[in-house]
């Protein structure tokens, strides 16, 4: 099990895109075409007839007079033409004594390389899983996987969507960081990250990380992120998280996350609803917040036929509308203090017993 704080998942305008993180996260620029997270900078360039301008000479030493001047003069306004005045030459009585030459920088070190996997492409239904190395065809990934969309299309009542995920899995750690911070320098580090971007008539769903022991629960994070993303129209920040991390876990857990139940039940614990769906930055997600959104979600789904009837009810609005309102006085019909049903409602959650989560061999 792994701490909600290591996932992500940010909307990357691309073209004709909505200027927002679904409302509340971070704006991703996308790799190339935007600089500063968080303000949309274009690159610019510079027109080398803006640096250089030029008039035709009618002698040979004005022509001189004319070049040297744009050498030292002129280009003093474009940074990349911009140099230092030559030394004055040496005198007579000096030439014995000249300074030797500056030593000649040595060339950068090469930049190894920053591009995402994509030597072998393994398709599914719902997902393209793209890779640089084998991948056990027998491992319990693809199994899980496959069922995913099933299990949360179902359970949330929600029709099938019909957009492929794009699915990046690096070899290692190394290289999945160095990837994601070369292309999104100003993203926090995390193991796995899920990019929505919007183009005219598509959305571009994909998710990068890298294979090791945490890559089932991770994958089933970020994907329950892409799957809903692929149906409904927004997903309130709070709900994403908290419908993840219930859909991270195989399906016999139940939806229980023993972390986030443990520690919701050792410590003081003050539920307050009203709070969490105001918040619309993932910044503003720490892991508390995680926790009760998960729970919020557990109660709706697993305590009655009442609380599940508005969860249901609430996501298929959002098929529509992006912004059907606070779901908490919705809840309160159904619920009369749903603050003590939560509580009341964790203290009577257990865990199911495991059974062993055994993964293939994984990259070969």
């Amino acid at each position: 099990m792994t701490n909600a704080p290591a996932r992500d998942r940010i909307v990357e305008p691309n073209t004709n895109s909505r200027a927002e993180h679904r409302g509340r996260a971070l704006v991703l620029p996308a790799p190339g075409r935007w600089g500063v997270v968080n303000s949309i900078t274009c690159r610019s360039s510079v027109s080398w007839g803006d640096c250089m301008p030029f008039s035709p000479l009618r002698s040979r030493s004005r022509l001189v007079l004319a070049a040297l001047a744009v050498l030292f003069g002129a280009a003093a306004g474009c940074e990349t033409l911009r140099s230092a005045p030559a030394p004055p030459p040496p005198r007579e009585t000096d030439v014995g004594a000249a300074s030797p030459p500056a030593p000649v920088p040595a060339p950068a070190p090469a930049v190894a390389s920053v591009a995402p996997p994509g030597k072998h492409a393994t398709r599914h239904d719902y997902y393209v899983l793209y890779h640089d190395f084998e991948l056990d065809k027998t491992d319990l990934l693809f199994a899980e996987l496959d069922a995913l969309p099933e299990q949360v299309f179902g359970e949330l009542k929600l029709p099938a969507g019909n957009t492929v995920v794009q699915v990046f899995i690096f070899d290692t750690q190394e290289r999945y960081e160095r990837y994601m911070s070369k292309n999104y320098p100003n993203l926090p580090k995390r193991r796995a990250y899920f990019l929505a971007g919007t183009r005219p008539g598509i959305d571009d769903l994909k998710i990068y990380t890298w294979m090791g022991d945490h890559i089932v629960t991770d994958l089933r994070h970020e994907l329950t992120h892409a799957l809903l993303r692929s149906v409904l129209k927004e997903v309130p920040l709070w709900l994403d998280e908290g419908l993840a991390g219930y859909f991270e876990l195989p399906p016999q857990q139940e939806g229980v996350n023993p972390q986030h139940l443990d520690a919701l039940l050792r410590s003081p614990f003050q539920p307050n609803l009203a709070k969490l769906e105001t918040f619309t930055q993932v910044a503003q997600m720490e892991k508390p917040q995680y926790r009760e959104a998960w729970a919020w979600v557990h109660l709706m789904l697993r305590s009655g036929p009442g609380a599940k009837k508005v969860l249901h009810q609430y996501l298929q609005a959002l098929r529509t509308d992006p912004n059907p309102g606070p779901l908490l006085p919705k809840l309160r019909e159904a619920v009369p203090d749903p603050e003590q049903a939560l509580v009341d409602h964790l203290a009577t959650v257990e865990v199911p017993k495991a059974r062993p989560r055994t993964r293939g061999a994984g990259a070969k």
